[in-house]
């Protein structure tokens, strides 16, 4: 099969389109023709070294993969090969605690497809069977590539930070994967959506999708701005996914007894904070990871009834992998990116 894959870290430029044997098919597994993948950031940062779990190289990128079933294990009954399927990626032991409390997401020993295992950069997959979520008949793969990762971790986000219809959030980079999601699922729970941007174009498709009010935190500092807009209050909830540019601020810009919900830190991992903030006002730091099956399945069936939609900002042939990383790393992206194998 052809795979965009790396022998080596670095630059996008380590990304190769070769010739690589598939994995075999086991008696708990399925393989996929792959139709659609999309990137994420930590696609970036595992090609780059940046992160790097235990894995052997060459490796293939991608956690985002849907496809159709083309063969299954011995042992292998709810699905069967013609099944359009999207993958859930993380690969999780089944026994330790946070598995047996049902948070996968949170075991000791998971994986990622894509990151420590093989992903969907490639025009097949083979892996877990019990990973695959079926898809309704007529759903886009590209779209359903485009939810899985971001629309999944901005659902147990906010979730986990206890949204109520009525209050105010601060969604960081919300034209991002996971802010566009975030924006979609603050909206539709009835929250107010006060979003940061890096230009007023992403801004302005902001409002389009949703949000209530956007800052160009370029050229605004998105904490005074949050306070004019609140009378001074503060927001109930923070989003917040960007570490150390934005912390500190992002803290401040809560309302007492507020929430800030995190995933990741793209701009830095190691953030400083006066506790003051925090004990007086009686707030909340909540991590968050990933999410379950059960939380993928949800998202599903409402891109089906028409109530959540992806945003892809471009499409790319596999082929052309190396040229979509140069392009996410630019930032010039509102929404996700698709990679689409050739068959």
């Amino acid at each position: 099969m052809k795979a965009a894959l790396y022998h080596e870290y670095g630059p996008p430029e380590v990304l190769k389109y070769e010739d690589i044997d598939p994995l075999p098919v086991g008696p708990r597994d399925a393989m996929l023709k792959v139709r659609a993948t999309s990137l994420n950031w930590f696609d970036i940062i595992g090609r780059n070294g940046e992160y790097r779990p235990n894995k052997t190289l060459p490796h293939i990128l991608g956690g985002d993969i849907t496809g159709e079933v083309v063969e299954v294990g011995a042992e292998v009954t709810h699905v069967k090969p013609g099944d359009p399927v999207v993958v859930y990626a993380t690969v999780h032991c089944g026994n330790c605690e946070t598995c047996w409390k049902g948070e996968p997401n949170c075991c000791r020993n998971y994986k990622y497809y894509g990151s420590a295992l093989w992903g969907g950069y490639a025009q097949y997959w083979t892996g877990r069977a019990e990973n695959l979520v079926p898809l309704y008949q007529g759903l886009d793969f590209a779209e359903c590539a485009a939810i899985n990762i971001t629309f999944l971790t901005s659902w147990h986000m906010l979730a986990r930070a206890g949204i109520r219809a009525g209050e105010d959030i601060l969604i960081h980079a919300a034209g991002s994967g996971i802010g566009v999601a975030a924006v979609q699922i603050a909206k539709l729970t009835g929250l107010r959506v006060i979003g940061t941007a890096g230009s007023d174009e992403k801004c302005r498709r902001a409002l389009e999708l949703g949000a209530d009010h956007m800052i160009n935190y370029k050229e605004q500092n998105f904490r005074e701005d949050v306070m004019k807009l609140t009378g001074k209050r503060g927001v109930d909830v923070v989003f917040e996914h960007i570490g150390k540019d934005t912390w500190e601020d992002s803290i401040r810009s809560l309302t007492r007894m507020g929430r800030l919900v995190t995933c990741g830190a793209s701009s830095g991992y190691e953030v400083t904070t006066n506790a003051a903030h925090i004990f007086h006002k009686q707030l909340t730091v909540i991590g968050s990871n990933h999410g379950t099956m059960y939380e993928l399945a949800t998202i599903i069936n409402l891109l089906e009834a028409g109530k959540l939609k992806p945003v892809i900002d471009r499409k790319f042939p596999l082929r052309e992998a190396a040229e979509a990383h140069r392009l996410i790393e630019s930032r010039q992206v509102f929404g996700k990116i698709v990679l689409e194998p050739e068959h």
